[in-house]
């Protein structure tokens, strides 16, 4: 009998097949572990057809893996290549062509992580004056921290250095809640970033401990 599916790719295919259609699916294929990201479209007449999302080298740096960190680009990606197959009367490969080549030349913008933290405060805040108070309570000063980190004067390049930086900066103690708080609020923003255009590079670690730490015992 067959592994159950985790609940992120239960999901992330309901989601799929709400935004694009019921014919849409996607899978992890490969061997190993680690696994790439495959997207099917099925058409009315029963023809089907897939790609590969994201780089087929899992050495490449934007490589993106079939886990549950990638579901919200997984999610975007399809949605943008469904809307270019409806709306350009495009195949799936040429559609998710014209998607790359959109996303690459917006990557070579320098990216605006100002505009990105209004969005990301934008999506947090959305459910009213709730959603403002959890704001100024728990994002408002991680957020302005890493923002500082970020267009700082020395050159960073990964969702790891940030939080590496913001360790360093206003860490706290090892293991404490205020820490991994404000690990967790930061870690959020960076995969918010990438949702929306930011480099895969910027994506922080799945395994955020090393950044949390531990709490001391008592000998």
């Amino acid at each position: 009998m067959p592994d159950k599916p985790s609940k992120w790719i239960t999901s992330l295919r309901e989601e799929i097949r709400q935004q694009c259609g019921e014919g849409w699916m996607v899978r992890g294929i490969g061997k190993g572990h680690v696994q790439k990201v495959q997207l099917t479209v099925r058409f009315e007449d029963g023809n089907r057809t897939s790609i590969v999302l994201g780089p087929k080298a899992k050495s490449d740096p934007d490589f993106v893996p079939w886990v549950g960190t990638s579901a919200e680009w997984i999610l975007k990606i399809s949605t943008d290549i469904s809307l270019i197959m409806k709306s350009q009367g495009k195949g799936l490969a040429e559609a998710y062509k014209i998607v790359k080549q959109k996303n690459e030349s917006r990557l070579n913008c320098a990216l605006d992580w100002e505009q990105l933290a209004r969005r990301f405060k934008s999506h947090k805040t959305s459910n009213g004056k709730k959603g403002l108070r959890v704001w100024n309570r728990n994002y408002r000063t991680p957020i302005s921290r890493t923002l500082l980190i970020l267009s700082g004067e020395t050159a960073l390049s990964s969702g790891y250095s940030v939080l590496k930086t913001l360790v360093e900066r206003h860490g706290g103690e090892p293991g404490s809640a205020s820490r991994r708080l404000r690990i967790q609020y930061a870690a959020e923003f960076l995969r918010f970033a990438f949702k929306n255009g930011a480099n895969r590079s910027w994506l922080p670690p799945e395994d955020l401990n090393t950044f949390i730490g531990e709490k001391a015992t008592n000998k």
